[in-house]
């Protein structure tokens, strides 16, 4: 059931800052979760587009397309693909993320400052980063293991 608040229409200027982040706090800034749209099922029809204006391109430069066929349609199912567990956790993620903030939040920002959408976003890519960084570090105990156990 689609929520009363939610955006219907996605202009193509917004549809390509989506892609690049570039969206303004008050584009992205919402009250309630039902209010926020569904950005991924927005974008894939600007990143369809630019895909397919790549290898238009491509093909009148250099006068042949980017690469196999095969390959540019295996890259895109991948893309597809990878989107799948999204479907299966985001219930338990959206969940999880309302049980924490309404028990333990620390303090309450304004859901409507843009200075709570700019601390947000550094607060999310500060934990994206060191997450990063650890899944890396991680795989690389892992596999230095595997190398030794095997050598």
């Amino acid at each position: 059931m689609k929520s009363p608040g939610a955006q219907d229409n996605v202009s193509v200027s917004q549809g390509v800052r989506m892609m690049f982040y570039m969206m303004k706090p008050s584009e992205t800034t919402f009250q309630t979760v039902e209010e926020v749209p569904d950005y991924v099922k927005k974008a894939t029809p600007f990143f369809i587009s630019l895909v397919l204006l790549e290898l238009v391109i491509s093909w009148i430069l250099k006068g042949k397309p980017p690469g196999r066929l095969d390959d540019i349609l295996t890259s895109m199912s991948a893309g597809v693909v990878s989107r799948l567990p999204s479907l299966f956790f985001r219930s338990l993620e959206v969940t999880s993320y309302i049980y924490i903030w309404e028990n333990y939040r620390l303090v309450d920002l304004p859901w409507d400052s843009p200075w709570t959408w700019y601390l947000t976003f550094l607060g999310v890519d500060f934990g994206y980063y060191w997450f990063h960084r650890m899944a890396h570090g991680i795989a690389n105990k892992y596999f230095i293991g595997l190398l030794a156990s095997a050598l």
